[in-house]
């Protein structure tokens, strides 16, 4: 009795008393998880990280985004490569290892998507062409789709990195201005022919006047690279920056984008810009309905409907005819989607090995149709893929609830940039540094789909002697964007 009385006094009140559990035959302690204290933010309204950039992340993403204005060419054999092709070139295997070791967050259906579809155009190059002709736009294409979205994604994690990002870009369009004026008045080429002195540069383009006046090409191969590039900093250069303490040069941003993209005098350029202008405009003026952007949706849905009954031509060919600068520019976008969608229905799994389509005499060799273009070179595989990388990311920022107008206006003119450049693809081709600007550009922004799930503590129970407990499977379809 006395040695039980011992024993019982020996153990802690009840109250104190661990809490155990048998684990896989073991028994161990469980830790309870710290009380929420009152002022945690919930989940998905967690403010921005404005954290200092490292100087080596700032350095590479000035680095990078500068080398997108350089229209110089380097020949390395029968390869030609752009500074900013120079760029991902080396920095490929870098991105690649810093992405799988998780050290740039965690893995998202987004990644999982752009790399499949640069995997799967990887591929199809060498089942559809001998194996020299195959390496070097596999390798090309590999680094312009992967390459650059890796890119993004590593060095751009939060919002301070992202206003660099848009910051320089616009920077350089403000620099660049005065010579598309100049170029788009006159005719001459100041940019290339400047880069000509120092070496190898892009070729000039000579087209057409369209309003009494040249088009820029700034240091692009074509003016619609140069409008679709420029017409991308729209909404960021007027939302994002728009209200910065001690800086009211920055209000000027907006206007000397928007003119810079207006010198191009490309369709797609200003079908870009007329999207942005039309969902900034609809935001404003219902800002205060919540579901405005539901409404917004279903107006579209009705207005096509209503136009496929009424009209006695298909939606497709009113939205071609009334966004282009001419009839028979309409017209030609109608024969390539004609002829372009057949072709690819031709061979709908691995796509063709060349770019040479099918089509009439009388039709030019440019296939006007970004997304037409992925379809008919990789398969609908590959088209699939990247337009479901972009639809995810735009779905993903547009559920995320911000907690200040700063990080609201950065999420909104991710989005209206984003929407207004995949329905503007339609009417025009991206290639090169305007398409590396694009992957770039989903990378840097990818970050803001998992803002809240990187913020947010740990869901699961901690046990001495055990690692963390399995998440749940929705838990980790959350985790991955889904």
């Amino acid at each position: 009795m006395a040695r039980s009385a011992v024993r019982s006094a020996k153990l802690p009140p009840p109250a104190t008393r661990p809490k155990v559990a048998v684990r896989h035959g073991r028994l161990v302690r469980l830790v309870p998880p710290a009380p929420p204290t009152p002022s945690a933010a919930p989940v998905d309204t967690v403010a921005l990280p404005d954290a200092p950039l490292a100087f080596r992340t700032r350095a590479a993403i000035v680095l990078f985004v500068s080398s997108l204005f350089l229209p110089s060419v380097f020949f390395l054999g029968p390869i030609v490569l752009s500074p900013a092709l120079l760029f991902l070139t080396l920095g490929f295997l870098p991105f690649i290892g810093i992405w799988a070791s998780g050290r740039a967050g965690g893995r998202l259906a987004t990644d999982i998507l752009v790399l499949a579809c640069a995997a799967w155009a990887f591929v199809t190059r060498f089942v559809l062409l001998p194996f020299s002709n195959a390496v070097e736009p596999a390798g090309i294409v590999m680094l312009q789709t992967a390459g650059a979205f890796l890119a993004g994604r590593v060095l751009v994690r939060n919002a301070v990195a992202t206003r660099l990002v848009f910051g320089t870009a616009i920077v350089g369009v403000v620099l660049m201005m005065p010579f598309l004026i100049i170029e788009s008045v006159t005719g001459a080429k100041p940019l290339l022919n400047a880069a000509a002195l120092l070496g190898h540069t892009l070729l000039p383009t000579n087209m057409d006047p369209r309003w009494g006046l040249g088009r820029s090409q700034g240091v692009f191969e074509h003016p619609i690279l140069l409008g679709m590039f420029v017409a991308t900093l729209i909404s960021p250069a007027i939302l994002m920056f728009r209200k910065a303490p001690g800086r009211p040069e920055r209000a000027l941003a907006g206007p000397i984008v928007i003119l810079s993209a207006m010198t191009s005098l490309s369709t797609g350029a200003l079908l870009s810009m007329n999207i942005q202008f039309g969902l900034m405009l609809w935001n404003a003026a219902l800002r205060q309905v919540r579901q405005r952007w539901t409404i917004l949706i279903c107006l579209v849905v009705f207005l096509y409907v209503t136009a496929d009954l009424l009209s006695n031509r298909t939606p497709f060919h009113l939205f071609v005819d009334y966004a282009t600068f001419s009839a028979q520019s309409s017209y030609n976008r109608i024969l390539i989607w004609q002829y372009g969608s057949a072709a690819v229905m031709d061979a709908p799994l691995l796509g063709h090995g060349t770019d040479d389509w099918e089509r009439p005499a009388f039709m030019h060799a440019s296939m006007d149709n970004f997304w037409l273009v992925i379809a008919y070179r990789y398969g609908l595989p590959a088209f699939l893929l990247l337009a479901g990388a972009f639809l995810l990311t735009i779905w993903r920022i547009a559920r995320r609830s911000a907690c200040s107008a700063q990080e609201q206006n950065m999420r909104l003119a991710t989005i209206f940039s984003l929407v207004a450049i995949m329905i503007a693809a339609v009417s025009v081709h991206l290639w090169n540094n305007s398409y590396i600007w694009l992957m770039f550009m989903l990378g840097a922004v990818t970050w803001m789909t998992q803002a809240g799930n990187e913020a947010a503590p740990a869901a699961v129970v901690a046990e001495e002697g055990l690692g963390p407990v399995a998440e749940s499977r929705h838990a980790r379809l959350r985790r991955l964007g889904f």
